[in-house]
């Protein structure tokens, strides 16, 4: 562009029609490259933000709000992938690219280049001082955008829960109070937008201009055509910031995220993943050392210790909200503990009280646990779930196709299928959570029989509230307040916890 101006002047002193030819060239060439370079940058990085959040996730554990996490994979990523790709390039070009530009100018005049270039010096304080000012407001932003998606999230998970409490009308308020909170948030960001682009016109467009028409005016040494061309490329120097202008809002809100996320990738490193151990070598099928869990100021278990031996059948009862659930979680390495250890003497397979069943045949299901499994694999473990006589009356056989969460089958069904999944994965520790609270009396008989004729080459763990089930015990953990109690005499316990 610049040589464009540059021929346009030498034309008017006289020639330069071949400049003229370049320069438009020139430019389009490189408007293309421009073009091409930024949208595979957009695609690489955008890729590369998800995968490394995805990445601290699994590697570091369950994490506080999946809502929040979603957010920063989604848009926070979005936002951080344009301000590298999109916005940093402009503010790189409004550094450099006028350097260029005033070069061209000091072949005409050095004295004007010089002034010009003391001028320039107030691009980056500009941009370094609004950095500072809007800060807070970006991070503001951001963090109100993650509070309303996870907000949005959670209120989605719990739904069904959420109707049948009666607190749908309660939630909705408090969805539109985050809504609201994060149009304020958005709206001062944009607010601080409106006034740097205000102020970088009024202290820096208008001076440069102004500036340069002066200079060039009250100059006795420069040509007609020197002195359009200088007019015009110091038009140029503008541009640069026209386009950091255009994207400022793309600049605070993506340092607003960027701050997220690499705040987020912070957290996770810092986070040293214990999970449960696996020590083939060790006597105990299961043992747990002065471990403790809890959620943010809440304490759950406090300094438990359990050894459970191979082939060993225990419950674990106690009152609701005592963490006999958690304490299954934390032998699973679904939770994380603050501080001990678990370590089991082979990987463990759970059963849990909601049937994790998925779109697909039951044959799918099954073969999640064991992709390998062949159809005679599949009836064995039916068979020892006692579901298989079930499942040969069904049309389809292991062909039958199930809905999500097992739709199209009863509760108790999907709940042996589930126990059959857990049997053909070849796992010898078998961890039950509630695995009769949601199926009749029938299911259940059927289910705790099965359990019963796994035999001693399998560990069992099952947190129940049914006494029915105590009774298929070797022993009882009660948890309470935090700290477990062993019982072995099973009698006293039949008839209580319910």
């Amino acid at each position: 562009m610049s040589l464009s101006i540059m021929g346009a002047g030498a034309v008017i002193d006289g020639g330069g029609s071949e400049l003229i030819l370049w320069g438009v060239i020139l430019t389009f060439t490189t408007i293309m490259i421009r073009t091409m370079v930024v949208a595979r940058g957009h695609i690489a990085e955008e890729s590369r933000i998800r995968h490394r959040i995805i990445d601290a996730v699994f590697t570091s554990g369950p994490v506080d709000s999946t809502g929040a996490v979603v957010s920063l994979a989604t848009e926070s990523s979005e936002k951080m992938m344009a301000l590298r790709v999109g916005f940093v390039g402009q503010v790189v070009a409004s550094l450099t690219a006028p350097l260029v530009v005033l070069g061209v100018i000091g072949t005409m005049s050095g004295r004007i280049a010089l002034i010009l270039l003391g001028m320039l010096v107030i691009v980056p304080l500009l941009i370094c001082g609004f950095r500072k000012i809007i800060s807070t407001v970006s991070s503001g932003s951001q963090d109100a955008r993650k509070a309303l998606a996870a907000a949005y999230m959670d209120a989605l998970k719990s739904l069904s829960t959420l109707q049948l409490l009666g607190a749908a009308g309660r939630i909705s308020d408090q969805l539109a109070a985050t809504g609201e909170r994060n149009r304020q948030a958005v709206m001062r960001l944009l607010k601080g937008n409106q006034l740097i682009l205000f102020v970088m016109d009024a202290a820096f467009y208008l001076a440069v201009v102004t500036t340069t028409a002066y200079l060039v005016l009250s100059s006795t040494a420069l040509t007609t055509g020197q002195a359009i061309a200088i007019m015009g490329l110091s038009i140029l120097l503008l541009e640069p910031m026209d386009q950091v202008g255009a994207f400022f809002y793309v600049g605070m809100s993506g340092l607003g995220a960027q701050r997220g996320i690499f705040g987020f990738l912070r957290g996770r490193s810092k986070a040293r993943r214990r999970d449960v151990s696996i020590d083939p070598h060790q006597e105990a099928a299961v043992s747990i050392t002065d471990l403790s869990f809890g959620y943010d100021d809440r304490d759950v278990l406090s300094h438990i210790s359990l050894t459970i031996a191979p082939g060993e059948r225990v419950g674990i009862i106690g009152r609701s909200g005592q963490g006999k659930s958690t304490l299954l979680a934390l032998m699973g390495g679904d939770l994380i503990p603050r501080s001990g250890q678990v370590t089991l003497r082979e990987a463990s397979a759970s059963v849990a009280q909601t049937t994790w069943l998925f779109t697909g045949t039951i044959a799918d299901n099954l073969r999640i646990a064991r992709p390998e499994a062949t159809e005679a694999d599949m009836w064995a473990a039916l068979e020892r779930a006692r579901v298989a006589d079930e499942i040969r009356r069904m049309p389809s056989g292991l062909d039958t196709q199930l809905g999500e969460q097992g739709l199209g089958i009863s509760g108790g069904q999907a709940q042996r299928i589930s126990l059959a999944r857990a049997i053909i994965s070849g796992r010898r520790i078998i961890l039950l959570d509630e695995p009769t609270s949601h199926v009749d009396l029938a299911s259940e008989r059927e289910i705790l029989a099965a359990i019963d004729d796994l035999g001693r080459d399998h560990t069992l763990i099952m947190v129940t509230h049914r006494t029915t089930t105590l009774r298929h015990m070797d022993h009882i953990i009660t948890v309470n307040n935090g700290t477990l109690t062993a019982d072995n005499t099973l009698a006293e316990h039949h008839g209580t916890h319910r």
